[in-house]
């Protein structure tokens, strides 16, 4: 009975381990603790120094109260993964790790990912091949862990949106949105803000803008930006949905992409898509919209005119509602955790 069946749940202990409360992150906090005890330990990962000692400190907690829990749920392969599953298979615990991303991904150019470090990629390996259950954020994600580690046990299990607004509005006839969160070189390259400051620069007569990134830095990287795209630093959720409202199509140009959260809450807001053919992305538009190579700033240039002329409709917000709903996301994670619990 759904009664006994949650009473029994919330007498498991889960150790919540993370670096950075995202939205993502978040959302998978609340899910578990809704069902579980929840402890979170966060490792905290700003700097060099301050990792080493919040990892010091992870040390000790482990030692200490590794088998006061039944699992240990944790955010991304890195540094911070490392001790949790390796305590965990010590102590016979089970640990359920979610790769998001950067966490299996290596760009040299730019130094970015868990693999462009040798010991950094070791902790990453190591915690995918002995995580009870990978929980890949994309199709994509779980064919790169496999190939990294043979033995990675994965399911696939989509992030989820958790926009709720069904409020009507009338659709917007131009402007072409684009959001991330770059404060560096290598993420300005990696997020592909370069490839959207020159498709506005192409498409002068079109409005961009731009939200996530400090003018300022961008410009000391890339140069001076065109005049119709308009740049806005970070905001809060709530306030990006009224450029959602007010946007035709969503681009995304990234150069490396696990899941895109904004492509998806755009595509809720019914914005066109006009993405890069990387990562999840493609998985996440399930078919709609359009995918460019977006080394060809020709074709994407001639593909964001087309889609600003596509008449959209309440497809996209469907999509994004059946695919990606906390419901869904939340009774995946449920039905891999609960087969185990006794």
């Amino acid at each position: 009975m759904p009664t006994q069946f949650f009473f029994t749940m919330s007498k498991q202990k889960a150790l919540f381990i993370y670096t950075r409360l995202s939205t993502f992150v978040k959302g998978d906090l609340d899910i578990l603790s809704e069902a579980f005890s929840v402890t979170t330990l966060q490792v905290n990962n700003t700097s060099q120094s301050k990792q080493l000692l919040s990892l010091i400190r992870q040390l000790f907690f482990l030692l200490f109260n590794i088998r006061k829990y039944d699992f240990v749920y944790i955010w991304f392969a890195d540094y911070h993964s490392f001790l949790p599953i390796l305590f965990s298979k010590l102590a016979g615990k089970r640990s359920y790790l979610v790769i998001g991303g950067y966490d299996v991904c290596r760009i040299k150019k730019v130094r970015y990912g868990s693999f462009v470090n040798p010991i950094r990629g070791y902790c990453a390996r190591f915690s995918m091949s002995n995580a009870t259950l990978c929980l890949c954020v994309s199709n994509h994600i779980e064919r790169i862990v496999r190939f990294i580690s043979k033995n990675a046990n994965t399911k696939v299990v989509y992030n989820c949106v958790t926009l709720k607004d069904e409020t009507p509005y009338e659709l917007p006839s131009s402007g072409i949105l684009s959001v991330t969160i770059a404060a560096s070189t290598q993420s300005i390259y990696v997020k592909g803000v370069d490839r959207i400051i020159a498709l506005a620069g192409v498409m002068q007569e079109v409005p961009f803008t731009l939200i996530g990134v400090d003018k300022t830095i961008v410009e000391s990287i890339c140069g001076p930006t065109p005049s119709n795209l308009t740049i806005v630093d970070r905001i809060a959720h709530e306030e990006l949905i009224s450029y959602y409202k007010r946007s035709k199509v969503y681009c995304q140009m990234s150069r490396s992409e696990s899941f895109a959260l904004s492509l998806a809450e755009a595509m809720y807001y019914n914005c066109i898509p006009v993405v890069a053919n990387t990562g999840g992305m493609p998985e996440v538009t399930g078919g709609l919209g359009y995918i460019v190579d977006a080394n060809d700033i020709d074709i994407c240039v001639k593909t964001l005119y087309k889609a600003l002329e596509h008449k959209s409709s309440g497809e996209y917000r469907k999509v994004i509602r059946e695919k990606f709903s906390v419901s869904e996301r939340e009774a995946s994670l449920k039905e891999l955790i609960c087969p185990n619990i006794k």
